[in-house]
């Protein structure tokens, strides 16, 4: 455990010692929220203001693009070198692609909940008053699927490129159709029900109706679908890691 440990410190210290993932999980998305919600002004009503909708929308896209960031840092040019020494090391291989899913997870938590209390502080965004615990509950674990996600198509693809060109086209889809930027409901029924193929609708429809409505029930379901994906994506990683793939 202890030389896992030190593996993670590592990778840990990889992450926040790069202040472009400090700008872009905090400040990028903080703008983001601003910029959209001013000009959104009054698109809303009152109950659920502009800034309300793209503070929670934006957060749960910031989320999802995190696992870029765990794609960096698994195979991020200056840390695959260290990698590779780890291979040869005897420790067991699943220290390397667990310690940065735990890195990643660790680092991003940390920036998604100074997002939220700078949300809150500043732009007085609604995050369900005492419900709160659960909006983070269910964040947490969909982060914990965002870190898993960008190492496992590191392992498909035995490219950090590559990866990220697919993360990046499979979010924004994913993004669009569940209504992170616009309502898609505006666009018709037939629109609207195309968007319930996307996972982030129904964490959209979940953290909204537990902060307005104190309605539950999309909550478990959609928490006992994201475990299940984590652990689905747990089980691939175990599966396809080789780390002889990784020596260049």
């Amino acid at each position: 455990m202890y030389k896992f440990l030190q593996i993670l410190k590592r990778d840990f210290l990889n992450l926040v010692l790069n202040p472009m993932w400090s700008f872009f999980s905090i400040a990028f998305p903080f703008l983001l929220v601003l910029i959209l919600g001013f000009l959104n002004s009054g698109a809303y009503g009152s109950e659920v203001t502009s800034y309300d909708y793209y503070g929670i929308t934006i957060m749960i896209y910031m989320i999802f693009m995190s696992s870029c960031l765990s794609a960096n840092s698994f195979m991020e040019e200056r840390i695959k070198k260290g990698n590779m020494r780890l291979i040869y090391a005897p420790l067991p291989k699943s220290y390397i692609y667990i310690s940065k899913i735990v890195a990643a997870f660790s680092y991003s938590a940390i920036c998604d909940l100074l997002l939220i209390l700078t949300l809150k502080v500043v732009l007085n965004i609604n995050f369900g008053g005492n419900n709160i615990i659960y909006i983070i509950l269910l964040l947490i674990i969909f982060q914990i699927l965002a870190s898993i996600l960008g190492v496992l198509l590191c392992i498909i693809f035995k490219s950090e490129n590559t990866a990220n060109q697919v993360l990046n086209i499979f979010i924004n889809v994913f993004a669009i159709l569940g209504g992170l930027f616009f309502r898609v409901d505006s666009l018709g029924s037939v629109v609207e029900k195309t968007s319930y193929i996307s996972p982030i609708k129904w964490i959209v429809s979940s953290v909204f109706r537990v902060i307005y409505d104190r309605d539950f029930t999309y909550y478990i379901p959609t928490i006992s679908f994201l475990i299940f994906l984590c652990v689905l994506g747990l089980i691939m990683c175990k599966r396809l890691y080789k780390g002889e793939d990784y020596i260049c």
